[in-house]
This record gives structure tokens, sequence and C-alpha cells, in this order.
């Protein structure tokens, strides 16, 4: 406990429950007893900025946030990074989906600075679905007009085809990265911009080492920051490729398991 300075955790499937929710009384006391050793705790996601805001609304100016799979990094409510798609890069990200031949259909999503947006002549299903993720959902008729700054674009796949999407995009847009975020979803962001990449940009700006790092994942944009993390622990549920690089195996995320084993190291530290 006395080595670590910086606790992050991804947050479907790892630290939320399955509504998607967290205990705020545990969170607030956890928090007391972090800011009396110096200890940090970020928020890791692919999650939009918007939404994370909105979910830790009452603990925003005492955490991190790495938000975006990276691209926004913010430290007590203080932006410290942000890296956004041209105009020309997300338009031509967007044609890559629809040409991709796994693609299937319009489902997919720009998550922006302001607002989230949606094409209007998508599916409703896909709309309440984003709406669990994202705030501010704007329908829109296309692309090509929007007044805002964009970070990602979130798509989805059919389950059984979403390795080969995730390749094939990979393979046509050198400059992007695609990841895959759940058993349909992949988020496309800038490369070079992951929860590793935001993880270590806040600890140069906070001066903490690797080796100060504990983190939390279940999924493979949650890959990076784990590696760069000097410990990493996943929950039971985590994906096979997750598992094997983590030090420690936790209980399932339904029982969260996240926020007991940091009560358990503020108890035993």
């Amino acid at each position: 406990m006395e080595d670590i300075r910086l606790i992050a955790t991804d947050m479907d499937g790892t630290f939320l429950n399955p509504a998607g929710s967290f205990d705020h009384e545990r969170l607030d006391k956890l928090l007391q007893e972090f800011e009396k050793r110096g200890l940090i705790f970020t928020v890791a996601s692919g999650r939009g900025l918007l939404a994370l805001d909105k979910l830790f609304a009452d603990f925003m100016n005492r955490i991190a946030v790495i938000a975006e799979n990276g691209s926004s990094i913010q430290y007590k409510n203080k932006v410290l990074f942000e890296r956004f798609m041209s105009k020309e890069q997300y338009l031509s990200l967007i044609a890559k989906i629809l040409e991709n031949p796994y693609n299937q259909g319009t489902e997919l999503l720009l998550s922006g600075k302001k607002a989230a947006y949606i094409l209007a002549d998508s599916p409703q299903s896909y709309v309440e679905k984003m709406r669990y993720y994202y705030e501010n959902i704007c329908l829109v008729e296309d692309f090509e007009h929007l007044d805002d700054d964009i970070f990602k674009i979130t798509t989805n796949f059919p389950v059984k085809d979403i390795s080969q999407g995730t390749a094939w995009l990979n393979q046509k847009l050198p400059h992007m990265q695609a990841v895959t975020t759940g058993f349909e979803s992949i988020d496309v962001i800038l490369r070079g911009a992951n929860k590793g990449f935001g993880l270590n940009r806040l600890c140069q700006t906070l001066d903490i080492s690797s080796d100060q790092v504990l983190a939390f994942g279940d999924d493979l944009n949650d890959f990076e920051m784990l590696t760069f993390a000097g410990r990493a622990v996943a929950p039971e549920n985590a994906r096979p490729e997750i598992r094997e690089i983590a030090d420690d195996i936790i209980a399932h995320h339904q029982e969260e398991s996240v926020i007991a084993y940091m009560e358990g190291m503020v108890k035993n530290g």
C-alpha cells in the first residue's frame, strides 16, 4: 500500500455494477482515506467525458479522469490533455467504417466535447443503447456540419465478426487505432491515444512512476493501461487475454469486487 500513489480503474465490467452504477457512500469514505494517504483515484474509461462528468458529478473535484479511451485527461476538474480528430479524419473514418465488409449498417456514434452524435435514421434500439454510455446524444442528418470537437468514433459489429472488423480497420487506417471495448463495440481513436497513454501522461504530470500505479481492467482496451501499471488486477469476468497479464484475479465485477479490493488495501495498509 505504501508504494502505491495512484489507483486507476476501468468502468464497465470492472468498477461499475451490472446496472452501470456504484455505491456513492462507499466511494466517498474510500476517497477520504485515500486523501489522508496521498492516493489519487483515477477513472479510466472508453465512455464519453460528458457521461463520466455526470456519473461522478459528486467527486470530480477529488479525482482524476481518463475519458474517451485516453483522448481526454482531467485532474480535479482541470483539463490536462485533449486530442481531437480533424473533420477530414473523422469523415474519412466514417467512410471506412461503412465500407468495412463486417459492418452491420449505420450503427456509429461520434463522441464530442459538447455532445455525442448519431445519424437520425439509425435504429432506435442503437440510440437507446448508446444513451447508457453517452450523455447529450444529438440525432443529426449527417456528420459534415458538426460544430464540435470530436474525440473518437464508436461503432458496432456482429459479435462473431468483431475481431475481423477491428483488424480490417487497423489495416486500412494506419493513423487510427480500432480497439474492442465490449462484445460488439469498437472504439476508433487517433493512433497512440489509449488508456495506457492517458495514464502515462497523467503520471508524468503528477510525478508518479509506473511502479507506483495499481490498475484494474477487464477488456482489450485496458491492455496498455494494465501493462503500464506496476500492479494489474482483473475481475474474474475479464477477457482471457487480460486475466493472463493480471497480477491478481478478484471476484466478478457484479460483486463490486474492485471497491472491496480498495477497501481492503486501506484496512490492511
